[in-house]
């Protein structure tokens, strides 16, 4: 029994040791062999990181002998890397060097100190084919100024162009998250917002603040609205907010917002959050217009709708106040249609077209049309605003309590009665008019 177990124990150490011995062997014969232990490519394999076969010091894998120690070219090295990686080059949008089947171009076949083999870190890779001015600018995007360009850029392909892996307007909101709820939500977004970012901003860098492509107060929204850049260049009478420093964002937002033409308030809230004041003085003064509405028990109808633009151009305007349309500045003027052209974009021409009526207007004496009387002469024909208060006042129909007349606030003296009423202004003696029972005069 013990010289069996002996026997055993000496065949097991035979065993071992001749798999030990060979396995030592082996090891030290493939090192010997290995092109890494040679003087020529000593430093091979020592990098942080080295490519498989070199780790393995397999050079044969992709190096075929053809002599001794005569090499064939690698003339295919897209098909010599597809050997082990999977191919990427089957998207929409394939970057150069991968389309060209150049991978060395940005990866070392060996070793590397940077991940992936990359022969240069980061941007610093970028920059060897593409300009390093393209992020040149006052103002970075901050993937730009850490050199992290496959923030928003793929390194091999894309579904989308530039390498994008999801279309430019949504790669944003990834972000900019809390822009996303804050523009997509509202009822009025600028086209630019759903369409494209970059209609606006450079991705990379720029000379103008939140990376805008010009400045922009103004300028950039004149690349868009080339009509409107015109129309404020040429206009005589500039909304003076326009011209401020601010530009066209002191009444419009830039993404979205609830109210019409991206208005930043609702409109009339936006015109009087600075019309809440008086300007200038003498023949230029322009009143406290929110005080006037707030005081007035009768409002002009834009007024009622909180639509100042429906008499106001707020671009600019040829016509003083920055009306749209045409309407005499004077007290007096000869009666021309086109002379009231504001006032009849709303209300009948035939108020000072018809000498006689029964319906046109309750300002008549009988049948006699006191509008055409007034205001249909070749000579001194009276304005609307002779008359009346354009934006609101206490007195029913907009009368004035005085209108000014040069350096004189001409009193009205207006009384209303049932069927008519009465003036005694400083222009002529009173006079009285009766709907029902015509007052005759002498």
């Amino acid at each position: 029994m013990r010289r069996l177990l002996l026997s055993f124990f000496i065949l097991g150490f035979l065993c071992f040791s001749i798999i030990f011995f060979s396995s030592w062997t082996y090891g030290e014969s493939k090192t010997k062999a290995s092109c890494i232990t040679g003087s020529c490519h000593a430093q091979m394999g020592k990098e942080k990181y080295v490519h498989g076969p070199v780790a393995v010091m397999d050079c044969f894998f992709c190096h075929k002998e053809i002599g001794k120690h005569k090499f064939a070219p690698i003339k295919e090295v897209r098909s010599l890397c597809y050997n082990c990686h999977d191919p990427v080059d089957t998207k929409n949008a394939v970057h150069q060097p991968v389309k060209e089947g150049n991978c060395t171009k940005c990866h070392n076949p060996h070793q590397s100190p940077n991940k992936f083999m990359l022969i240069s870190y980061g941007a610093e890779l970028c920059f060897k084919c593409h300009a390093r001015n393209s992020v040149e600018g006052k103002f970075l995007h901050g993937p730009v100024a850490v050199g992290d360009c496959t923030a928003c850029h793929g390194v091999h392909q894309g579904d989308y162009p530039k390498l994008l892996a999801i279309p430019a307007k949504d790669l944003c909101y990834t972000c900019h998250t809390e822009k996303k709820d804050a523009f997509t939500k509202k009822k009025v977004v600028h086209k630019p917002v759903y369409e494209n970012c970059l209609l606006c901003h450079n991705v990379h860098a720029a000379n103008f603040a939140f990376l805008l492509k010009n400045e922009g107060k103004s300028l950039l929204c004149y690349d868009c609205h080339r009509k409107m850049k015109d129309q404020i260049a040429n206009v005589k009478i500039a909304h003076k907010a326009l011209q401020g420093e601010k530009g066209c964002l002191a009444c419009h937002l830039p993404h979205a917002t609830d109210f019409p033409k991206i208005l930043a308030k609702e409109p009339m809230a936006l015109c009087l959050s600075c019309h809440d004041r008086s300007y200038g003085a003498g023949k230029r003064a322009i009143v406290n217009i929110k005080q006037v509405i707030a005081e007035g028990k009768f409002k002009h109808g834009p007024i009622r709708e909180n639509d100042c633009s429906s008499c106001h151009e707020p671009h600019g305007s040829d016509n003083f106040q920055m009306l749209r349309k045409y309407f005499p500045l004077l007290f007096y003027t000869s009666f021309k249609e086109e002379n009231y052209a504001l006032c009849f974009s709303c209300h009948q021409r035939t108020l000072a077209l018809d000498r006689k009526t029964t319906t046109l207007t309750g300002f008549r004496n009988g049948d006699d049309n006191l509008h055409f009387v007034h205001v249909n002469k070749v000579d001194k024909g009276r304005t609307c605003r002779a008359c009346h208060e354009p934006h609101a006042n206490n007195n029913p129909n907009h009368v004035r309590n005085a209108v000014p007349f040069g350096a004189w606030q001409i009193p009205i003296n207006y009384k209303k009665t049932v069927d008519g009423g009465s003036c005694a202004p400083g222009c002529h003696r009173e006079y009285s008019y009766s709907r029902k029972n015509p007052v005759k005069y002498q």
